[in-house]
């Protein structure tokens, strides 16, 4: 409600995802930057919620994610394609009827994401989105696997694990390709709540003991990027409220960032 889907945001969407599904409604119409041509690549879906009767103040916040509810609760049920909630904040916002208190791992990666600049034509970002389809599908690759090891084995041993040296790699092989189509991007940090129902938790008895080990955080450095930032990955576990409808799935959320990278500022880093 505080300000609108930036266009640096929409690349990231664009690049790194096979399809996305940003809902609208009649009650507030949000456009976004260049919907047209997004919605005519076929690279954003906008699906119309239309609520009736008269809503204000509040009620009109709760629409918006009402939206997202609607259209994420119709999605999920396809089990053959992998829907996750994306929101651009530190904390997943949800409405009450469809929060679930649930025990997760959350896998926070820095300065991880190249993505172009505002001003690269869209065309130009799908374009090189197809012809790096094999870089970025390695890297998801790279990251599911990160997410399993974080899920059966979540320790600090991670560090000394290939699968990490794997995802420096491609991380480094990924900025290195996009810097030479685009100079200048910026760096989008990804954070993902991960499903500890479930799992095989081999370090800790039960749940909570794997909760309480990881009360305090802690961070592995896996990669040195163009501009001398550096990729890290921060692993932490807790209860948090999470989506309803997506209980059963591995990866609960996504939430994004770009504050790291100096695109945005603090105050201006609420869900949309």
């Amino acid at each position: 409600m505080e300000r609108g889907i930036s266009s640096q945001e929409l690349r990231y969407y664009v690049m790194y995802w096979d399809r996305v599904v940003i809902p609208n409604n009649n009650l507030i119409g949000f456009g976004i930057p260049e919907e047209d041509e997004l919605i005519q690549s076929g690279a954003v879906e906008r699906p119309r919620v239309n609520f009736i009767g008269a809503y204000g103040g509040d009620q009109l916040t709760e629409a918006v994610l009402s939206c997202q509810t609607e259209v994420a609760e119709e999605l999920l049920k396809d089990k053959t394609k992998d829907w996750v909630i994306h929101q651009f904040s530190s904390e997943c916002a949800l409405l009450d009827k469809v929060i679930k208190e649930q025990e997760t791992i959350r896998v926070d990666l820095a300065n991880v994401l190249p993505v172009p600049d505002a001003n690269v034509p869209i065309n130009e970002v799908l374009e090189f989105k197809e012809r790096r389809k094999d870089e970025l599908g390695a890297l998801h690759q790279e990251l599911d696997a990160l997410y399993k090891e974080a899920l059966q084995a979540p320790d600090t041993d991670l560090e000394t694990r290939k699968v990490v040296s794997d995802l420096s790699q491609r991380i480094r092989d990924l900025d290195r390709v996009s810097n030479e189509r685009f100079p200048g991007n910026r760096k989008f940090d990804l954070a993902v709540e991960l499903n500890v129902n479930g799992m095989n938790i081999t370090k800790g008895v039960a749940y909570g003991s794997a909760i309480d080990f990881f009360a305090t955080a802690y961070t592995i450095p896996i990669a040195t990027v163009v501009g001398g930032l550096a990729s890290t990955i921060t692993v932490t576990a807790r209860a948090t409220k999470t989506f309803e409808p997506a209980k059963e799935n591995d990866k609960l959320a996504y939430l994004g960032s770009a504050m790291n990278a100096g695109l945005l500022n603090q105050t201006n880093s609420k869900t949309v």
